[in-house]
């Protein structure tokens, strides 16, 4: 279980984790208590994380418990929710298991990432995760792959999307989402989390981005970015 912290005010309330990831804003709403809520409040992983130092890939926090049965595998279930982005705090767990494992062809440079400690902030650092240091500290050899390597970190620091901000919501759609458990309709995250909670459970989830919308992001019918490709993602399932 993780101990985090919640700051209520009078229109969001702030979610601050101890592990250094961001905190998160997420807009109040009549219908949610917060009130009620203690500073320390517990989470529960719904997935496991790799190491114990790591927070887990899809955590859980009940804002309100449910009175209903929890939903089965083929149950087709409605959500009242608001999507928000996080900044991205990776460890070098994460960053092998989010982002390594989708460049090609160096998949055998994920244990020197680890060993290296090569997480977000040095992966996106320019004056650190270089080519020299792709040479020198990771052992590419081959300049053509170390420079691509280089410039997909780069991609990462792309600031359009700052955290906090709502990208979709039942409130903008003007309706609840509705979709079959397990058919794969929803992210693996919100599936994992609606599964996991009760009919009439309100509740907040934090999950990485293999578990949200991935490596490629979300866009609009119109060709928009709506979702940054690898963006950390929060959820009020209300």
């Amino acid at each position: 279980m993780y101990s985090l912290d919640i700051i209520i005010s009078s229109n969001a309330f702030i979610i601050t984790t101890p592990s250094g990831l961001n905190s998160i804003a997420i807009a109040k709403k009549q219908s949610t208590t917060l009130s009620s809520i203690p500073n320390d409040v517990e989470w529960k992983p719904l997935i496991e994380a790799s190491t114990d130092t790591d927070l887990p890939p899809v955590i859980i926090h009940t804002l309100e418990e449910g009175k209903g049965d929890i939903p089965s595998t083929g149950a087709t279930v409605e959500i009242e929710y608001k999507g928000s982005l996080l900044d991205n705090e990776w460890s070098a767990v994460d960053v092998v298991e989010c982002w390594l494992s989708q460049q090609q062809g160096i998949d055998h440079l994920k244990y020197i990432f680890i060993e290296k400690d090569v997480d977000f902030k040095k992966l996106t650092d320019g004056n650190i995760f270089n080519e020299d240091f792709c040479i020198k500290e990771l052992g590419i050899t081959n300049k053509i792959q170390g420079k691509k390597l280089v410039m997909a970190a780069r991609r990462l620091c792309v600031k359009e999307f700052p955290a906090n901000t709502v990208f979709d919501s039942s409130e903008s759609r003007n309706k609840n989402y509705s979709f079959v458990l397990g058919s794969g309709k929803a992210i693996k995250a919100i599936d994992l989390s609606v599964s996991s909670m009760k009919v009439g459970e309100k509740a907040v989830v934090i999950c990485r981005s293999d578990y949200g919308y991935g490596p490629e992001g979300l866009r609009s019918s119109k060709g928009d970015v709506v979702v940054p490709p690898f963006a950390t993602l929060c959820y009020a399932l209300l």
